[in-house]
């Protein structure tokens, strides 16, 4: 389902409300018009989150997985993978903290 936004002169009235039920695992099917607008064609195709606490909400963009330099060796790419089944996710401060302790594993 989708909402015109007109909150006040002082927002942006070109964004829409668009609507996704939340199944019974927990899990919402993307409408298409985000699928279209971020480019997501394909089964597994990334899309990240981006939390913001304070004002208790996210933002969805489309990720891709680009090594940067050196290639990751086989077990290097299963921790990474392992990172996503971690029950309780794992929080970081800053994109810096992320990385640093990526290269702990």
């Amino acid at each position: 389902m989708e909402y015109l936004l007109s909150e006040s002169k002082e927002r942006r009235t070109d964004m829409r409300w668009l609507t996704a039920t939340l199944g019974p695992k927990g899990q919402i099917t993307l409408p298409k018009k985000i699928r279209v607008t971020l480019g997501l064609k394909e089964k597994g195709d990334l899309v990240g989150f981006v939390l913001d606490e304070k004002e208790n909400s996210i933002r969805l963009t489309r990720m891709e997985i680009k090594p940067a330099g050196e290639e990751y060796t086989e077990e290097e790419v299963k921790k990474l993978l392992g990172l996503s089944k971690v029950k309780g996710g794992k929080k970081f401060e800053s994109g810096e903290a992320f990385l640093k302790y990526i290269d702990r594993l």
